[in-house]
């Protein structure tokens, strides 16, 4: 563990960033090696090179750096407060993490991640500089985020809880072809409100949530729940904002919204059949226009097909939350 007096010199700091520079590329090449080697030896692969980076991360000296560059020249930001700091160990397995993953420990666009702590852990939440740092070494081009806030609502599961609800699109061109992701007006992501951060503040987090949807689509990396869990204080604010009440969002704006949230997994499948085949799953619930058929064939033939796929559980839900909105739009329109 890294004690003070130990701070890495310039030219130590050298060595250490080119072995980890190498071990970063070595895992950066073995996505492209699964499709012909097999994703379980890659697999084993993978975690010796972790292993190797871990050991790189874990000299004393270079710990020294990581501590001093967050808590000294705030490089990058700790959510910890000054009579409750996290534990040298803590704060440096959470940084290690995103390292590992390719984040920068500084960089002049800012902040790549922010450590937060919540539950006896620490996590590193990615932050707007870091997803557009990865876009970009993943060669996209043209990178564009716009949001807006709509004001604040009720949390549906605790109604002392408020969700500023924000919307918004990310695009950005790979490959030669543009990648869009998008949150409609009608179906904005609700994010925590503890009344300090301002729409400013909200705008923020909701491209970092676009900028993570985009960074899905075009890798297939999806972020761990707990980023988007972090807990905070909630704040009272003396000047409410105005609310936007559930139903004033119709089933066709709950069907879209959905719909549109679906579209970073579609993008992210690297099998060109496992792809076809979950569109076509969308398709079917897009293009069936009886709700009582519709609902049959949740059971009979879309979640025969989504198991075939071996979607993880939240993706099977969201895709059956899609057709039941289907369905109450058909209905709605008196089918």
């Amino acid at each position: 563990m890294a004690t003070k007096g130990e701070l890495i010199t310039q030219e130590k700091a050298k060595n250490a960033g080119a072995v980890i520079r190498g071990l970063a590329a070595s895992l950066k090449g073995l996505a492209d090696r699964e499709a012909v080697e097999g994703a379980i030896a890659v697999s084993f692969e993978r975690i010796a090179l972790l292993q190797e980076m871990n050991a790189a991360l874990s000299q004393p000296a270079v710990e020294a750096l990581i501590l001093y560059a967050g808590r000294e020249l705030q490089q990058y930001e700790i959510g910890e407060s000054p009579d409750r700091p996290f534990p040298d160990g803590l704060l440096l397995r959470a940084v290690k993490g995103a390292l590992c993953k390719g984040y920068l420990l500084t960089d002049a666009r800012g902040p790549h991640f922010a450590i937060m702590g919540g539950k006896g852990n620490a996590t590193a939440m990615i932050k707007e500089a870091g997803y557009r740092h990865k876009l970009s070494e993943a060669g996209c081009t043209d990178i564009r985020v716009l949001t807006a806030t709509l004001g604040t609502r009720p949390r549906p599961n605790a109604p002392n809880k408020t969700d500023m609800l924000v919307y918004g699109r990310a695009i950005c061109t790979h490959n030669g072809k543009e990648i869009l992701v998008e949150r409609p007006k009608d179906m904005p992501y609700a994010l925590p409100s503890f009344g300090d951060d301002g729409p400013d503040g909200y705008e923020g987090k909701a491209r970092r949530r676009l900028l993570r949807d985009l960074w899905a689509a075009v890798s297939g990396e999806w972020a761990i729940d707990s980023e988007d869990e972090i807990v905070q204080p909630v704040v009272a604010t003396d000047t409410p904002l105005p609310r936007i009440a559930e139903t004033d969002i119709n089933p066709q704006a709950l069907y879209d919204g959905t719909r549109a949230d679906l579209q970073p997994y579609l993008l992210s499948l690297p099998d060109d059949g496992a792809r076809e085949t979950f569109a076509a799953v969308l398709d079917l619930i897009d293009e069936t226009g009886d709700p009582e058929l519709l609902q049959g064939k949740i059971d009979t033939d879309i979640v025969p097909v989504l198991r075939q796929l071996k979607v993880s559980r939240s993706i099977g839900e969201k895709v059956v939350r899609l057709a039941n909105h289907r369905i109450a739009v058909l209905r709605a329109d008196g089918r």
